[in-house]
């Protein structure tokens, strides 16, 4: 009986001893803040811990999990707080009998926020949330309304489609509500996108339980419900919850109700994963389920893409097709970066919509995108402005890597089949073809697609023609009065690489240096040329060319493609007799000076 009560006392002695020795979750707090702090040497970070054990630890949309070694205390710490996911972060377990730290790398944050609790909870938020129904259009200081002035107008043929995930309540950023918000105000004000032409899936769509987190890892549980009114109207416009049925079911609606004259612009804002998927709400979608939805409208005149979420470039192979131009915030192999806090957004998101908008989202003041001054901005022309004026990816951010401080940029992408994004605006399509006559006295662009017709007489003005196709100057086109004519022959850009353009400058009092032109702009009609009272036949022509005038000839020159003159004739009568049989065959340009006017004319040798 002795013996029995003293092996009891040892085995109490033993357990007492051993309770001593058990780490605490006070102590193990500590240790992780010393590791992340001295180990990982990171200034920044986000420290949450487990409050309850388990083996297997979820994380955000069910990509992968995390295995926990048992009798440990778990602690998740973010590396990069407030940057879009996916980016690294690590998991740390603290053994509760030794305090032995291990550690597993992920790029992922657990699933199930509600088990979590910040290392360093804060009891009130520093500034004052507010969660009214009255104030629904900007609770807590999310994205004004009125961002741009309304121009009145009605794009009937145009529909849109807006997707914001967020992932869950715990990682649904108020930036991603934000740059939702900014892109619906631009379609409906700028645009004049139709209501009922916008198909909205942000979040839990239209459920009123809380969905958008508004603080941080010191107040990881303060959120409210999305508002549904984006553009602060009184008008309810988000209309589904971001999931893949959903998606579906809006993609069917769009081939049901558009037909071949109409134009579809998306835009996707979220997290991504490393694998490319879009994090809807709670679940995610990989590159080839999301282009099968769209490849359901496949038949509509043209599609524009802009997709902001962290590796959106993993979408580019999968979503390439004809009329289609795409572009995106980061490649595929990297995160997207954003600013925090309750009117965050996302860097380059922002400077996509202010070009495409031309008001600066801060202030108001204009933004001027447009590069070719046709008044309108292509998809080419907003990516050209988005990308020199993203602070990601012109200045970098911030990061920490291995306790060292360095800059990471993020590298947006744009795609577009053939020419596309040059003559695609969120407005329609670039017109194919333009025929052109009559006088033109006053400064003007002409554009189209792929040809313009010319019988225009220009005088006293600065007229210039862009095409992907053809300028042909036909028999009454005329540049006279000191007029000056500039035509361009635009090249595609259909990656991130540069191209040059090709074009030709003709000026009523050109020096013979100044005179370019390229061979592949100009068609010859078969037929006399007469301008004015100046007659140039035939034309085309084997070598003998014969100019008649009204008035008296004082010059004639002759250039090559070059540029060259080959050919410099003082006049003195009405009659001008050229051979030009000795020049190889080609294109040529002709100026007669006459007393009474002037004139430049493309001439055929064959």
């Amino acid at each position: 009986m002795r013996k029995k009560y003293l092996l009891t006392l040892l085995l109490a002695f033993f357990s007492y001893l051993s309770a001593l020795a058990a780490v605490s979750i006070e102590e193990a707090k500590a240790k992780v803040k010393d590791y992340v702090e001295n180990t990982l040497k990171l200034q920044s970070y986000g420290l949450l811990y487990a409050k309850t054990a388990s083996t297997k630890i979820a994380l955000m949309s069910d990509i992968e999990e995390i295995s926990a070694p048992s009798n440990n205390w778990a602690f998740f710490v973010d590396k990069n707080p407030g940057q879009d996911w996916a980016h690294p972060c690590a998991y740390v377990f603290v053994s509760k009998s030794n305090g032995a730290i291990s550690v597993k790398n992920s790029t992922l944050p657990p699933k199930n926020r509600a088990e979590w609790d910040a290392v360093n909870p804060q009891s009130t938020l520093k500034k004052a949330v507010k969660i009214n129904s009255s104030d629904a259009v900007n609770p807590s200081g999310l994205i004004n309304s009125g961002l741009f002035p309304n121009k009145n107008k009605t794009a009937n043929n145009c529909y849109a489609v807006i997707i914001s995930g967020g992932a869950d309540k715990y990682n649904n950023y108020p930036r991603y509500w934000n740059n939702c918000s900014m892109v619906y105000q631009m379609l409906r004000n700028i645009y004049g996108y139709k209501r009922e032409n916008i198909y909205t899936l942000i979040a839990d769509g239209t459920d009123s339980a809380p969905d958008i987190n508004l603080g941080s890892y010191d107040y990881p549980n303060v959120s409210l419900s999305s508002p549904l009114d984006l553009d602060g109207d009184g008008n309810d416009d988000i209309n589904y919850a971001a999931t893949k049925s959903n998606i579906a079911t809006v993609f069917n609606t769009l081939r049901n109700k558009m037909t071949s004259s109409d134009e579809l612009f998306i835009y996707t804002t979220d997290h991504g994963s490393s694998n490319g998927s879009i994090c809807l709400w709670n679940e995610r979608m990989i590159p080839t389920e999301f282009a099968a939805e769209v490849n359901k409208v496949d038949f509509v005149k043209n599609i524009n893409i802009v997709m902001v979420q962290c590796y959106s470039g993993a979408h580019i192979p999968a979503l390439t097709k004809a009329k289609r131009t795409i572009i995106t915030a980061a490649n595929s192999s990297e995160s997207a970066w954003s600013t925090g806090g309750i009117s965050g957004y996302g860097f380059f998101s922002r400077c996509w919509v202010e070009a495409m908008s031309g008001y600066n989202v801060s202030n108001g003041s204009t933004i001027n995108a447009d590069t070719d001054g046709d008044n309108a901005i292509s998809m080419l022309e907003s990516y050209k402005y988005a990308v020199s004026h993203d602070k990601a990816a012109v200045e970098g951010c911030w990061t920490t890597e291995n306790g060292v401080q360095v800059l990471k940029y993020e590298h947006p992408q744009y795609w577009s089949n053939s020419c596309l994004g040059e003559r695609q605006y969120l407005s329609g399509l670039l017109v194919d073809t333009k025929t052109l006559c009559c006088t033109l006295s006053s400064n003007a662009l002409r554009k189209a697609t792929s040809r313009i017709t010319s019988t225009t007489k220009i005088t006293r003005a600065k007229v210039d023609y862009q095409t992907y196709g053809n300028i042909i100057l036909k028999s009454g086109f005329k540049v006279s009065d000191g007029a000056k004519f500039k035509g361009t022959i635009l090249a595609c850009r259909s990656s991130n690489t540069n191209s040059s353009l090709r074009s030709a400058d003709i000026f009523d009092d050109f020096d013979y240096e100044e005179f370019e032109i390229d061979p592949e702009i100009t068609e010859i009609d078969d037929a006399v040329s007469e301008v004015g009272g100046i007659e140039i036949y035939p034309n085309p022509t084997d070598g003998l060319l014969y100019i008649n005038s009204s008035s008296t000839i004082n010059k004639v020159i002759v250039a090559d493609m070059t540029g060259k003159i080959i050919m410099d004739v003082n006049g003195g009568s009405d009659k001008v007799e050229l051979d030009l049989s000795s020049n190889p065959k080609g294109i040529y340009v002709l100026k007669v000076i006459s007393e009474d006017d002037s004139t430049v004319e493309k001439i055929v040798l064959e």
